[in-house]
């Protein structure tokens, strides 16, 4: 955790915000630090006595940071300087569908899309049906490029951010103060070790259970210690209103419990004249989102025809379904983002590209 990220976004309790109160966090205990970067400590709340752990540079900021463990104790203790040959030994010992195995292919499809196009190794068509890494990039280029010219000042938010390309173009494209968040102990990791490390080290698959250790060094470096990567809820994001002039959510509105509670917490962050960029392939899944906070595909006979973009855009719209202040601003669209499994399978998607800003008055032009 880089101390000035700490410093200057004042993260305040989670347990306590629950309660209707606000209180910062502290951080009584470091045990470990390299210069700015606390790598191993504890933060703390004064008023409700919550602790909060600092592991391998990545503060878990949640609710619940007792059952937070219990379920990612497999991923936060597991190891990462495991020889390539000892590592797919145990690979294949631990068979399909394990823990391990679930881990390693995560990693290698998002790994690959965030970084796979600075890699060393890699050929110019590195996936099944013509798909290039970096697809990430590419999407948020065309979502920044929605935005008007000017923001207010403030820094961005990036949730879910994966393999953390978005947070470090983020941070080269805007010149910001950047945070990442994710739920994910890997991919947070990875995150990190990119943005702040300037190194990428992940198993590519190739097939079955064959996975070849990738390893290469990034250009550039951490734009001043302008990123860093946190981890942190959506839905119970640990900051006071009005932190953030800038929202990102690429591919993640799918991946959460309740959207319309994760677009009212993007909504409380972000400062009036702020904005929100905004890209989902509306691939629900029923044990990560209950059918009916989908938005869109099931109930076709609706007015929507189970289409999600309309309740997308009603959710960031001025009718009574909107969302807060978030208000669409100019015209979505359509984008490709692949997602690579092995050398012999890619999934390509489209992904819906909307921007919105936020405003207190209501009265955003849509175009």
């Amino acid at each position: 955790m880089l101390l000035g990220h700490f410093e200057a976004l004042r993260p305040i309790c989670p347990v306590c915000r629950a309660a209707g109160q606000e209180t910062a966090l502290s951080l009584p205990v470091i045990e470990n630090r390299d210069g700015e970067d606390v790598r191993a400590g504890v933060l703390g709340c004064t008023q409700c006595g919550s602790q909060y752990p600092i592991i391998d540079g990545l503060p878990i900021i949640v609710p619940d940071v007792r059952r937070y463990v219990r379920d990612n104790l497999f991923y936060l203790l597991a190891r990462d300087d495991l020889s390539p040959q000892v590592e797919s030994l145990i690979g294949d010992a631990s068979g399909p569908g394990s823990g391990l195995d679930a881990v390693r292919q995560h990693l290698s499809s998002y790994a690959w899309d965030h970084w796979g196009d600075q890699d060393p190794e890699e050929g110019p068509v590195s996936a099944a049906g013509g798909a290039r890494p970096g697809s990430i990039a590419r999407l948020l280029e065309a979502a920044l490029d929605m935005l008007p010219d000017r923001l207010p000042e403030g820094p961005v938010l990036d949730v879910g951010c994966g393999g953390g390309r978005s947070v470090a173009e983020l941070a080269r494209r805007t010149g910001r103060r950047v945070l990442g968040i994710d739920l994910s102990v890997p991919l947070a990791r990875l995150s990190r070790q990119a943005v702040v490390g300037r190194s990428v080290s992940y198993p590519r698959r190739r097939i079955g259970l064959v996975y070849d250790r990738r390893r290469f060094a990034l250009a550039g470096g951490n734009h001043g210690g302008a990123a860093d990567v946190w981890i942190c809820d959506v839905l119970a994001l640990p900051f006071t209103a009005g932190t953030f002039a800038l929202l990102c959510g690429l591919n993640v509105l799918d991946c959460l419990g309740d959207p319309r509670a994760g677009l009212t917490e993007m909504d409380r962050v972000l400062v009036d004249g702020g904005a929100a960029v905004l890209a989902v392939p509306f691939d629900w899944a029923s044990q990560v989102t209950p059918v009916e906070s989908w938005l869109g595909g099931h109930s076709q006979r609706g007015t929507h025809l189970g289409d999600g973009e309309p309740l997308l855009e009603a959710l960031l719209g001025d009718k009574p379904a909107g969302v807060g202040r978030l208000r669409r601003f100019g015209d979505a669209r359509e984008m490709a983002w692949h997602v690579r499994l092995h050398e012999r399978s890619c999934m390509h998607y489209r992904s819906y590209v909307t921007a919105a800003l936020c405003a207190a008055n209501h009265s955003i032009e849509t175009s």
